[in-house]
């Protein structure tokens, strides 16, 4: 165990009971790109490596650091300081993603909320764990794992001591599961809160780890010179304190709050408060699926269409990867650009962004994929955005591109699910790009994150529709026989969508006839027995004993009729021939709705 002293003096803790109920753990993986490189090749473990993205050493290992190597260093001048060092290109990002998503699987395996923080740092909340861990431990016997930011101190009455020490343990066998499971060396800040987690993880890198107490938070704030060391505190909040001469973390904790509410709002005045104190009651929020997946291509300049082009089919291929792995299905789809201007000498950000057509994407396996035709559907709508962002007939300066998709629906993966069959079948696939390709009253909204200086907003003019799940809209039934081959079809699984459906015309009609009925029901007749049946009755008790449907009600298709197998045939031939008992009641067209929602009888007639 390490010790870590401060020679100011701490001050006394003087909290209520539960003050700092929490334990927080925040992981960072050691030169994370290096090490992904390493454990591919394990010839670079014991030379200084640096992993290049265009003319910048993005990160580098220890060995080079030891030479002066630094972060977003220039090439030229790392290969200054340290003439041996050996270069990786980290342009393609997959395989730090793939190693990213394996930690994150792992720290999962603990039961504890787990919140992603970029790809290589990860906030765990074990409070749950060490309350459990507490229930079967001798508190005498636990001792802090790794380093202490200062020991000396009076213990805090609500006994956040203890369940650090325990804490620190776990993170101790959390870091040690890694290593052992996937080859990474990391380090480790444990706190009861998440700020002081992550301030006090790099303390001492690598591979180790600090726990820091409540009652040290404000004197290890003020040892930070910078405002903008604190996490929370971004750009411009930093240019409006710089503004008031506060400058320093001490300058903030001693700054009178009504100063800071002049140029802040009450809540974000006590919070900065809160902060340069050590103070954060943000909560770790267990990271899910990500809501947009995307790829950007920077450079020095381009200014010719073709180029473009290449440049987005090259990010396509790329993203189509990463939208594999993810397994959910894309519908909306963002170009951006970054444009230079050569008169202020400046760039600025514009991004566009459309619905796509699900069906381009396919199911092959139980994996998503698209065939060579969807990738030439995609790649014409990314041209028709770039053409809406860049007037051709002027001269165009890009210096980065950029695809994401930006909003997904989830899949059925089961064997039984009718997704696969929807995403596979072709004549279904040919409807449902028919109905997109009609449609062009669809709108969206644009998720893009366009700079300020961007005055551009979404057009979905020429975009593929989907209609949305969420709103869908009066679908009608229309009855398309070429979607339907003249072979025998087996079952009703094997039917094609397009033939379940009713013109609204005849629907109509369907109303219409229903509401005939109920009038001719109401009109005295000379033959009591025909007053419970209507004409449709008559015609499907011929039905009945005949075995066809050659006078069926006008709303169904003989076809379709035919092809259901003899009990779903008997099913209707009931349903129709006493309405009562089924549900289907002349003395209101809105009865039919009351009809038991697992039978076929649903499919056949009008919904309101």
């Amino acid at each position: 165990m390490h010790i870590r002293n401060m020679e100011s003096s701490s001050s006394t803790c003087n909290y209520a009971e539960n003050e700092h109920p929490r334990s927080i753990v925040h992981i960072d993986i050691d030169c994370f790109y290096a090490q992904v490189e390493m454990l591919r090749n394990p010839e670079l473990r014991a030379v200084p490596l640096g992993i290049q993205q265009k003319n910048i050493v993005v990160t580098s290992n220890y060995e080079a650091r030891n030479y002066g190597v630094q972060k977003c260093m220039l090439v030229s001048d790392a290969l200054k300081s340290c003439p041996n060092l050996k270069l990786v290109n980290g342009e393609d990002l997959h395989d730090y993603r793939a190693a990213s998503n394996k930690i994150f699987e792992l720290l999962q395996s603990w039961k504890c909320p787990v919140e992603k923080l970029g790809m290589d740092e990860n906030f765990i909340d074990v409070t749950k764990l060490v309350e459990e861990k507490l229930k079967c431990v001798n508190i005498n016997n636990v001792t802090y794992s790794g380093h202490i930011y200062n020991e000396y101190g009076t213990e805090c009455v609500c006994g956040c001591h203890i369940r650090l020490k325990i804490a620190s343990q776990v993170a101790n066998e959390i870091r040690q599961k890694i290593y052992d499971e996937l080859g990474f060396t990391t380090c480790a800040g444990i706190a009861h809160n998440k700020l002081l987690a992550k301030l006090v993880c790099p303390l001492h890198k690598p591979n180790d780890q600090t726990t820091i107490s409540p009652e040290h938070a404000a004197e290890f704030m003020s040892t930070l010179h910078s405002i903008r060391s604190i996490p929370s505190i971004g750009s411009k909040t930093t240019e409006a304190l710089i503004s008031q001469k506060i400058i320093s973390v001490i300058d903030l904790q001693q700054a009178p709050l009504d100063i800071l509410k002049r140029h802040f709002s009450g809540d974000m005045a006590v919070r900065l408060r809160n902060l340069s104190l050590g103070e954060d009651n943000t909560p770790v929020k267990q990271t899910g699926k990500p809501q947009s997946i995307g790829l950007e291509d920077s450079f020095k300049t381009v200014s010719v269409k073709s180029e473009v082009e290449d440049k987005f089919s090259a990010l396509l291929q790329r993203l189509l990867i990463l939208v594999r792995e993810d397994g959910r299905i894309p519908v909306s789809l963002r170009v951006t650009l970054r444009k230079k201007d050569a008169k202020r000498l400046s760039s600025h950000r514009e991004s566009r962004q459309c619905q796509i057509s699900a069906s381009i994407f396919t199911i092959t396996n139980g994996a998503l994929s698209v065939t060579e035709v969807g990738q030439q559907k995609l790649m014409t709508i990314i041209m028709r955005l770039f053409n809406k962002l860049i007037d051709l007939s002027k001269p165009f300066h890009l210096t980065l591109v950029g695809l994401a998709f930006t909003k997904f629906q989830e899949r059925m993966t089961g064997r039984s699910s009718i997704v696969n069959y929807l995403m596979n079948d072709i004549s279904v696939q040919s409807v449902l790009n028919l109905q997109n390709d009609c449609d062009t009253s669809a709108s969206s909204m644009d998720y893009s994150a366009a700079s300020p200086s961007s005055s551009t907003t979404t057009d979905l003019s020429d975009a593929e529709v989907e209609p949305s799940p969420k709103k869908p809209k009066k679908v009608t039934w229309i009855a398309k026989r070429r979607c339907l081959s003249k072979e025998e079809v087996a079952s009703p699984s094997k039917l094609k969508v397009g033939e379940l459906r009713l013109n609204s015309k005849e629907l109509e009609k369907v109303s219409e006839l229903r509401l005939n009925s109920r009038d001719r029901s109401l009109t005295p007749r000379a033959s009591p027995a025909k007053d419970n049946l209507s004409d449709a009755s008559d015609t499907m008790k011929d039905i009945a004993e005949g075995g066809n449907c050659d006078d069926c009600p006008s709303y169904v298709d003989k076809e379709v009729f035919n092809a259901l197998p003899d009990e779903m045939q008997q099913e209707l031939k009931v349903m129709w021939k006493n309405p009562t008992g089924s549900g289907m009641t002349r003395s209101s067209p809105r009865t039919t709705n009351k009809a038991k929602p697992n039978t076929l009888l649903k499919y056949f007639v009008p919904h309101k």
